[in-house]
């Protein structure tokens, strides 16, 4: 028949051949931003409304030239809007929420992926007078998409699929942080924060398209209760075949798991300007995902290192530009779990960045 392949190295692979769409996502919580010294009277309201890129124009670190396989492609180019709210219930109870829309480049594929948060931050001390800060906070975010399409030819275990596609792939975290600032001077302060979470990822069916060397196509489905084959046009319904395996292989891509993250953030500010720069490390224990990639040779990666760089400039009573950047050592590793599978883990290997630009409304 042309496709005697073993079926969960053929999942491993579709899946790989996908690995670049979401990994240039950005779900971007931005935590490594987190500070307790914000919003002091009831009902402030802040909203910032940007627009996120990365293309070769704005590579000003050189990170994409310097891909092996990538460099000179649009292979990771992305653009889209986000949107962010905050509000103050109290002199002390802060609540936020955001939502993130991308579009996302791969070759002729261009991919639509949608993230949200959600959060309530309490200051348990400290006011506008104070030189100490400490807030606790609780948050959700998550990221989806309705299917990620790869239309191009992917080789797989010497067979080329014509296209694949994958449905429903999402992931759902809940977070807890506890933060501190400290103001150094009336214009510059120090924040710290530690925090850990819980992940859930989950990923629909997948489907593929095959042509064996006689012209005849295949159409493949992976779902939760087996894997089927089915001979397609142009060689007729006749000659359909059907294959069912009983084992669940879509199981080792949906998963949950644990995280931990610490960091801290150094602000200065005057009237007009205000300057940010951010740390983060995030440290992820997966069930069973992790295992798996190790016992089959290869690199699980279970953390990342983020650093994100702000420069504001208020232009108006209550109105403010910003520019932003964030740089990652292994992608979004831990800001896009359900781009990370057994399959995708050797891409979070790279560096990636990208750059926002938007305007911020206080009063």
């Amino acid at each position: 028949m042309g496709l005697e392949m073993n079926k969960r190295h053929v999942l491993r692979s579709l899946l790989c051949a996908m690995a670049a769409l979401p990994a240039t996502v950005c779900a971007a919580p931005l935590d490594a931003l987190l500070t307790a010294d914000q919003y002091h009277h009831a009902g402030e309201f802040r909203a910032e409304a940007g627009y996120d890129a990365m293309n070769d124009t704005l590579d000003v670190l050189g990170i994409r030239a310097k891909d092996p396989l990538y460099a000179g492609t649009n292979v990771g180019d992305y653009s889209g809007l986000h949107l962010r709210l905050g509000y103050a219930l109290t002199d002390r109870l802060l609540l936020e929420g955001g939502a993130w829309r991308r579009k996302i480049s791969y070759r002729s594929d261009n991919e639509a992926l949608d993230s949200w948060q959600v959060a309530g931050q309490y200051r348990i001390w400290g006011d506008e007078n104070s030189k100490t800060h400490f807030a606790l906070r609780l948050s959700a975010w998550g990221d989806q998409a309705s299917t990620l399409a790869k239309s191009t030819p992917t080789l797989v275990s010497g067979q080329t699929l014509n296209s694949v596609t994958i449905n429903s792939p999402r992931d759902n975290q809940v977070q807890a942080d506890a933060i501190g600032t400290w103001r150094l001077t009336r214009r510059a302060s120090l924040s710290a924060f530690v925090g850990a979470g819980r992940s859930r990822v989950s990923t629909g069916d997948m489907s593929a398209n095959y042509t064996d060397g006689n012209g005849c196509n295949y159409n493949l489905a992976f779902t939760a209760t087996g894997t089927s084959v089915r001979l397609a046009a142009p060689c007729g319904d006749l000659l359909a075949a059907f294959v069912t395996t009983p084992q669940n292989m879509l199981q080792e891509f949906s998963y949950q798991a644990s995280y931990y993250q610490l960091g801290g953030m150094w602000q200065w500010q005057n009237h007009n300007w205000s300057v940010r720069g951010g740390y983060q490390f995030q440290r992820l224990q997966r069930a069973n995902v992790d295992a798996l990639i190790a016992s089959s040779g290869g690199v699980p990666y279970q953390s990342n290192h983020i650093v994100v760089a702000e420069a504001m400039r208020k232009v108006a009573t209550h109105v403010a530009v910003f520019a932003r950047g964030q740089v990652m050592s292994n992608q979004f590793v831990g800001e896009i779990p359900f781009a990370y599978n057994s399959a995708t883990a050797s891409k979070f290997a790279r560096r990636y960045g990208y750059a926002s630009l938007g305007v911020v409304m206080g009063f």
